[in-house]
């Protein structure tokens, strides 16, 4: 009689149900990234990114054009290299083909991440709750599909959080723990400017837990560090403080104390309920950290530093935002995507604490549990990504009725995109028809020539309007301003489609 096998202990088992786990969500995320990345529609800021980035155009312009932007110029260098890699590659420029960015960043990020976790036991137990709490924020695909600055933030604080709490957790860090610090730091500073803050905050918590703890030392050269690091923002910010001013005194984000707040609880909120599974366990075991903690446990002591220091250092950054959002308005939620890494790494810092305490089938039982809460949310964030308005809305419905009827002729009506081509820095003046071009182009119908104010007289004449959310007039205030402008509309209808609307008229 053969010998039944016997199955693996639960010790064995968990580590490789996790290796599996991991393996599985990163496909399952990517293949979400892909397809979004494929079927988002365009919107304008990333009309703005292609401008500025595009090809054929010498740097000598492009350069002069990053400076007069409100953010630092890496995002629109690394944009500008991979556009040229492509067309050496031989693929088209598209938007969809510069987006494609975010996933060498997504793999550079899950690389780096992999290596930081073979040095350091403590982060490799840490990692996988962390990972499973990135994939599951909506921030982390809904910013991966899109050609803006937006994922890098989010990518690069997430790297740097194991490698701050890296100083906390040890006394006086490697010259290749300081080195690999700096260079994150670095890069987190130069990529948005609500992201400087938020890093700069986390540092600071850092600094000043260290400096309470009486690790002068280790303060001091954390701040050197830091100090080292902000030296080509600083540069930057010094090559762009004039335009910036300037671009900033009449600015479109909602002022006042209640839209900061509005936008920095939406963020939080998003990113504490994106995985409720992760967020019960993680409660449960911030609670046993904090009662071990009052023991004397060192272990817990050590994280409940941790905690300390990040959640002190994100809210000295977030008072520090509405402090100056109540000077010049500059809180929207998508600036604030370095919050998410943070709740992120607190909840896998409850979690993992947890799981250290609990049986192995409990622990494979909750990593099950876990990573099936994290697939329905990244399914459930793919859907809500491909929901959000686009140029394609109204672009699709054009692009139908010129198809049923050929003379239909096509006039951007740019009259009511006044606030974006007005608004600093000039370079909106020229995107916004290139937008429209771009689109026209991309989904196959014709513009009628600049000028012209003849109307189809067999087919509809369409005017269309983009980028135009904050404005909704009726069909008889839209014809009003055409006649006015010299067409000889005899009636019309609109459809109002997203962020746009279409008016189709008639002689």
């Amino acid at each position: 009689m053969l010998p039944v096998p016997q199955s693996p202990p639960p010790t064995v088992l968990a580590p490789t149900i996790r290796r599996i786990g991991a393996i599985t969500l990163i496909m399952l995320f990517t293949a979400a990234a892909v397809l979004a990345i494929i079927r988002r529609g365009p919107w304008y800021d990333e009309f703005y990114t292609f401008y500025l980035v595009r090809p054929g155009t010498p740097l000598s312009l492009l350069w002069p054009a990053w400076l007069r932007d409100n953010h630092p110029p890496l995002f629109y260098a690394l944009a500008w290299l991979w556009a040229r890699l492509l067309g050496w590659c031989g693929l088209s420029a598209t938007v969809e083909a510069g987006r494609t960015i975010n996933l060498a960043l997504l793999a550079l990020t899950v690389g780096l991440m992999a290596m930081i976790a073979r040095h350091d036991a403590w982060f490799k137990r840490l990692g996988w709750y962390y990972g499973v709490a990135l994939a599951a924020m909506f921030p982390a695909l809904d910013q991966i599909d899109q050609l803006r600055s937006y994922f890098l933030s989010f990518a690069l604080t997430a790297l740097v959080l194991p490698l701050l709490v890296h100083h906390i957790r040890c006394v006086r860090p490697s010259s290749r723990q300081s080195l690999a610090l700096g260079g994150m730091l670095t890069l987190a500073f130069s990529v948005h400017l609500v992201t400087t803050v938020v890093i700069a905050g986390l540092v600071a918590g850092v600094i000043i837990l260290l400096t309470l703890a009486r690790r002068r030392a280790d303060a001091a050269r954390l701040t050197q560090i830091a100090v080292l690091a902000a030296i080509p923002f600083a540069i930057s910010t010094a090559m762009q403080l004039t335009t910036l001013v300037a671009n900033t005194q009449t600015f479109w984000i909602p002022p006042g104390f209640n839209g900061g707040r509005w936008a920095i609880e939406t963020e939080l909120a998003g990113a504490l309920g994106a995985n409720l599974v992760l967020d019960l366990i993680a409660l449960a075991g911030l609670g046993v950290t904090l009662v071990s903690a009052t023991r004397r446990d060192a272990q817990a002591q050590t994280t409940m530093m941790v905690i300390i220091a990040l959640t002190g250092g994100l809210m000295l950054a977030l008072a520090m935002l509405v402090a100056v959002h109540l000077h010049r308005p500059l809180l929207i939620t998508r600036y604030l995507v370095a919050v998410d890494p943070v709740v992120a790494f607190v909840l896998a810092l409850g979690a993992c604490r947890l799981a250290r305490r609990l049986p192995a089938p409990a622990v494979i039982a909750s990593d099950l549990a876990v990573l099936a809460a994290a697939a329905l949310a990244i399914h459930a964030n793919l859907d809500r990504t491909l929901h959000q308005p686009s140029w394609d809305g109204t672009g699709r419905v054009i692009a139908a009725l010129v198809q049923s009827c050929p003379d239909t002729r096509v006039y951007p009506n740019m009259d009511w995109n006044a606030n974006p081509r007005n608004f600093p820095p000039h370079d909106n003046h020229e995107v916004v028809p290139f937008a429209y071009g771009y689109v026209a182009q991309r989904l196959g119908f014709s513009l009628a020539l600049p000028g012209s104010h003849d109307l189809s007289h067999r087919c509809p004449t369409l005017f269309w309007t983009e980028h135009a959310n904050d404005q909704h007039p009726d069909a008889q205030t839209v014809i009003g301003r055409l006649r006015s402008a010299g067409y000889p509309i005899g009636s019309g209808r609109m459809m109002r489609i997203g962020h746009g609307w279409i008016l189709v008229a008639r002689p």
